[in-house]
């Protein structure tokens, strides 16, 4: 059993994606100069980026353990998923560069502090270090072993598709906590509304059903995507025209 997990290609893949964590983090150590960016990847220790790995490795084991799809299994399962995922990542890339054009201020990524870019060359291996380490927390980490923890190990595998849909939903809030926790706060109730109809909010929702319907790795190419279109390219050449 052992010897027919480590042969699998999904496994030589999250190896090669763990790996690539592990490079970027010892070019970004030894190469960048940066202050600023250098504080800012400083963040992510080795204890950090090491931790990231092995939540991601439990949940590739619970994402077997839940029967979602293995990717690199079936060829035309797969490619099909890669290419969705790429384009709608793109889509969203180019959905969420209109919302800063139309209007820079209330821009759901729009943090306030200035242009929130690395800038190129910087910026390929640092959004490429970012979509694998969120994608390990979120959909391999969170979302595989909470599924597998209630829907395999409490529920004994009832109610499939309604317990992965709650978890989906809940755990896309991530990335629009921070916004919809100042606007409770403030007790700004329309905006929290409106919060979970934003793109942002969506895209995770859509990144679930990605991971359901194709496999671990098509959220991370759909990330990849994203962080392409929006901060690689549009952060690496749109700051003259915003006064950056």
């Amino acid at each position: 059993m052992i010897q027919q997990f480590f042969r699998r290609r999904s496994t030589f893949l999250f190896a090669a994606l763990s790996l690539t964590l592990v490079v970027i983090k010892l070019l970004l150590d030894v190469f960048l100069t940066d202050p600023p960016l250098r504080d800012q990847a400083a963040a992510f220790t080795w204890t950090l980026v090491l931790a990231m790995i092995a939540i991601g490795f439990a949940g590739l084991l619970a994402d077997r353990a839940s029967g979602f799809p293995d990717p690199l299994t079936g060829s035309a399962r797969d490619w099909h998923g890669i290419r969705l995922a790429t384009i709608t990542g793109a889509i969203y890339g180019l959905i969420t560069i209109g919302m800063y054009i139309w209007h820079p201020a209330h821009s759901p990524l729009n943090t306030g502090s200035g242009w929130d870019h690395v800038r190129l060359p910087w910026s390929i291996p640092f959004y490429t270090f970012g979509a694998i380490f969120l994608e390990y927390l979120l959909r391999l980490g969170a979302l595989c072993i909470g599924f597998w923890f209630i829907h395999v190990l409490i529920l004994r595998r009832c109610f499939r598709l309604p317990v992965f849909w709650l978890l989906n939903l809940i755990i896309a809030l991530y990335e629009i906590w921070p916004y919809l926790a100042q606007d409770i706060h403030a007790g700004h109730w329309g905006s929290v509304a409106r919060l979970p109809a934003e793109p942002l909010y969506l895209s995770n929702v859509f990144e679930g059903w990605l991971l359901l319907r194709y496999g671990w790795f098509t959220p991370i190419v759909f990330r990849l995507a994203f962080y392409l279109f929006w901060h690689i390219l549009f952060g690496g050449f749109a700051a003259p025209y915003f006064g950056q």
